[in-house]
């Protein structure tokens, strides 16, 4: 069932384990619900600036789309990045030859040459690494003693807020029409390095025990 799965998704992007939406995320998001809002014309409740209907109703717009435009199977969507990680790693590499491997071939295809399909593109991989985090960050917790958990814990809440840093640089550096695709890019990356580093501390784990 995507429509439940990326609704998960989404929401678990609302409160990630010590932190908030970056800006590229903030910039991908409003994309979305720009191309359907008008469909569900919804209640807008504003908080500090932004809707909190749009992650519901980017929720929706996955339900409609990414699967369409990738594959009618929501499993090997996933399998573009959480599949690719797991056969890279297996094959002792590093992973990250798995970046871009949603970006690129949507980019590609002729039906999104607007800026809005592009940046839906980029909105596509960069939830799909989110979850990624999310999920190696679980898994390596399950495996570690309490002091260790406090201090993976506390590495984890500050690269929360270096990634949001990081990733808002564009916005000052660029124009907005060249922002739109630097920011996400820039969030896809270091969201992308972060799954990878807690892989491979998980793998290591693994092999020394």
């Amino acid at each position: 069932m995507p429509a439940i799965a990326f609704v998960s998704t989404i929401l678990d992007l609302v409160t990630p384990v010590g932190g908030g939406y970056t800006q590229g995320e903030r910039s991908c998001l409003r994309a979305l619900s720009e191309r359907i809002e008008a469909m569900f014309k919804p209640v807008l409740c504003k908080c500090r600036g932004f809707s909190i209907a749009v992650p519901l109703i980017a929720a929706f717009a996955y339900a409609y789309w990414i699967d369409p435009a990738i594959s009618n199977d929501p499993n090997i969507t996933n399998a573009l990045i959480h599949g690719c990680v797991d056969s890279e790693r297996a094959a002792a590499r590093s992973g990250r030859a798995c970046i871009g491997r949603v970006t690129a071939p949507c980019k590609a295809q002729p039906d999104n040459a607007h800026r809005e399909d592009k940046i839906e593109c980029d909105e596509r991989e960069f939830v799909l690494w989110s979850q990624l985090v999310q999920k190696e960050f679980a898994a390596l917790l399950t495996q570690l003693k309490p002091p260790q958990r406090e201090k993976l814990q506390h590495s984890q809440n500050l690269w929360i807020k270096y990634q949001s840093e990081d990733c808002r640089v564009p916005y000052v550096l660029f124009a907005q029409d060249r922002a739109e695709f630097v920011g996400p890019a820039c969030t896809i990356e270091v969201k992308a390095a972060r799954a990878l580093q807690l892989r491979a501390w998980r793998d290591e784990l693994n092999t020394a025990q």
